[in-house]
Order: structure tokens, then sequence, then C-alpha cells
């Protein structure tokens, strides 16, 4: 899920030199350009379809700069299963943003994205490789999406009220802070944590048998929880009011929590932090692929990679960006973990898929379970 930048349903203009559009309460905007190209450059007209924070003005800047005689039309979900809905409706797009924790694999299971031709994508080498082999970026050794954005899970906490460091997502389960703790509403977040509280270390691949005991465990803790969090909004209003204190969390929120005044920071579970990443596919229905790819390869290009990690303090996908950011950038946004060492190995604590199982719905299922007990 992508943190800390608010998902929003809302009206998000698309930028374009030519001109800017936008109405309010339409599903979509346009950036108007003209309708053929004199230079030999990507043209003509192209959908999008993403969170709005994928086309936010200032973000595409650039993309517009670059290529003028592109036509973008965009519009707004607000979750991957709303995507989804429209998109088996009928609703037409031609590049598609999806999450890996949410839904990726689903989209390219149901057929809502093509496979992508490598030697069109110019950043792919680039990227960092964690996030290139996630579940659902990747499928039959195939490229679906270009992952873009990232980043990982651990724990937040009111430094003025948790005075000993927790290292551990048992620690999210300490009856010390019973009724002061939350967890983050998205199946995949709470049952990893869940399976991580409990020693296993591959909970995407775990059975049906420790999906029960991983299930019967939230149920039994359910009263640790004050409650279970949805969107940065209303995490970050619990900790303002003093509601919690300890939290499943994100590096840039609690960022933004200290830049609002709250002594909330971010510490990583010792058992692995979930890794989700998010990105922009093709569409098989898409006709313009010119302007497509286009699109995929600047949001993989330096420009909006520094942009999204300055702005919206997102881990970003494009491994050159070590070299032109702040050492501040790399360490606030997470960005160092990916890094490699000498022996190639990332230098981060172990990275765990934030990606749904194959099994997805017994999932949803469980954690549906635990709310209701």
């Amino acid at each position: 899920m992508r943190q800390p930048f608010v998902r929003v349903l809302g009206i998000v203009c698309a930028l374009s030199l030519a001109a800017v559009a936008c109405a309010e309460g339409s599903d979509t905007t346009s950036g108007a350009g003209p309708s053929g190209s004199s230079t030999g450059e990507p043209s003509g007209r192209l959908r999008l379809f993403s969170y709005s924070d994928g086309f936010d003005p200032d973000y595409m800047e650039t993309f517009f700069e670059e290529y003028p005689d592109i036509e973008l039309d965009t519009a707004a979900f607000g979750s991957n299963d709303e995507a989804i809905a429209k998109l088996l409706a009928g609703f037409e797009a031609d590049v598609v943003n999806s999450c890996v924790d949410e839904a990726t694999l689903e989209m390219v299971q149901r057929g809502l994205y093509q496979p992508l031709d490598v030697n069109r994508l110019e950043n792919w080498d680039d990227l960092f490789p964690s996030m290139k082999e996630l579940p659902g970026v990747m499928v039959d050794g195939q490229p679906y999406i270009v992952p873009v954005d990232a980043g990982t899970a651990g724990i937040m906490y009111d430094a003025d009220v948790v005075t000993d460091v927790p290292d551990s997502w048992t620690d999210l389960f300490d009856p010390q802070y019973a009724g002061r703790a939350s967890l983050e509403d998205l199946s995949v977040t709470a049952i990893d944590v869940g399976a991580l509280a409990n020693g296993i270390t591959d909970p995407i691949s775990m059975d049906e048998t420790q999906l029960q005991m991983v299930k019967q465990f939230l149920i039994d803790h359910r009263s640790q929880f004050r409650t279970f969090w949805k969107g940065e909004a209303d995490i970050k209003s619990q900790f303002k009011n003093g509601e919690v204190v300890i939290s499943s969390g994100y590096p840039g929120t609690a960022k933004a929590l200290r830049e609002e005044g709250v002594n909330v920071q971010f510490a990583p579970a010792s058992e692995g932090q979930m890794l989700w990443t998010c990105g922009y596919g093709i569409s098989p229905e898409a006709e313009n692929l010119d302007a497509a790819y286009a699109l995929l390869n600047w949001y993989t290009s330096l420009p909006p990679q520094i942009y999204a990690a300055e702005n919206f303090s997102y881990v970003t996908s494009n491994s050159k960006i070590v070299d032109e950011v702040s050492q501040d950038v790399l360490d606030s946004t997470g960005i160092s973990g990916f890094v490699t060492g000498e022996d190639g190995a990332p230098t981060t604590v172990n990275l765990i898929p934030a990606s749904p199982p194959e099994d997805a719905a017994a999932w949803r299922a469980a954690w549906t379970e635990v709310k209701a007990g």
C-alpha cells in the first residue's frame, strides 16, 4: 500500500503544456495536446487509470515537457478492488496502476494486463531486483508491471510513551499496550504480522493449518488492538489523539507525524519488513503502445523518481537514485536498505513480499473473521 502520500478520491488535474482541464465530480481529467506529432516522438491519446498521486500535476510536469504531443486522459480509483470492478464492467484504460499487496497478481490472472516487452523498458536493468521479483510484477518469468514506488512496513511508536524501542512484531502484542495498539486493516499485512510473530518466516507459503493457527492467534489477541486503521489520515489521528502508542506502519507516516509535532518513530522488526511495490502495466486493449511505453519509461526515469522520494517519501525503484538525492532522503525513505553490498546482497533487513498468496480469498476470509471476532 502506498504510504505516506494519502490515496484520495478527489479531483486532480493532469498538467499539460497546452492546457489544463479539470471537472469536479467527473471520472476523468484530460490534458489536451496536439493530435499528431511532427517530431517523431510518441503522440496521440493515452488513458491512465491510477491512484491520484500517479498523476499529481507537479509530479507529472516533466512528463508533459518530454512528451508534449501525448494527450493524457486520467481517472482515479480508491482501491485496486474498485479498479478491478470497473475494468471488468467495461471501463476502458490503456495504462493501469496497481500494488502487489493489493491485487496485482489477481489483475494479471484476470487478464487485465498484457505481458510487457522488456526490450521497450528503458530503465528495467536499473530497477532494484527485490522489487522486480515480487509476485505480480513477474508472473511465470514474464513482467506485467514496472515497479515505480515501494515501501517497507515496520513498527511505529510514540517515543514519549514507549521508551523501550520495539524491535519485533511480537511487541505489538505486548500486554502493556493492550487497547493502545493498532494494526493496518489489510489482510496481507495483518496475517503477515501474525505469522511472523509466531515464527513463520515465509508467510506467503503458509499451508491451511498454519493460516488457521495465525487466524486464531489474531482472534485471541483481538482486544489488544484499539482499532484496525484504514489510511494514513486514520492512523495519524489515532497517534495525535493519544488513542494508540504503537502500531504497524511506515517510515514516511512516522516522519509526517514528527513534522506535525508528534514524536512517533519507526523501527524495523527483526523478523523482517514487509515490502510492497506499486507500478504500472498496459491493458490488453491498449492501442497506442508507443505512448504507453513512453509513460512507463517516464515513471521509472530519474526526474519523477527523485520527485517521489523527496516529496512523497516513497522508496523508488530506479537504483540510480542513490547518487541523486541526499543521504537524509535515502535514510528517511528507506532507500538505503535497498543498496547492495560488495557481495551483491541487499544490506537491509529481511524483506517479506507483501503480496497476496495464490489463495488470496482464504486470507481475506480469515481476516474478516478476525475483525468480526
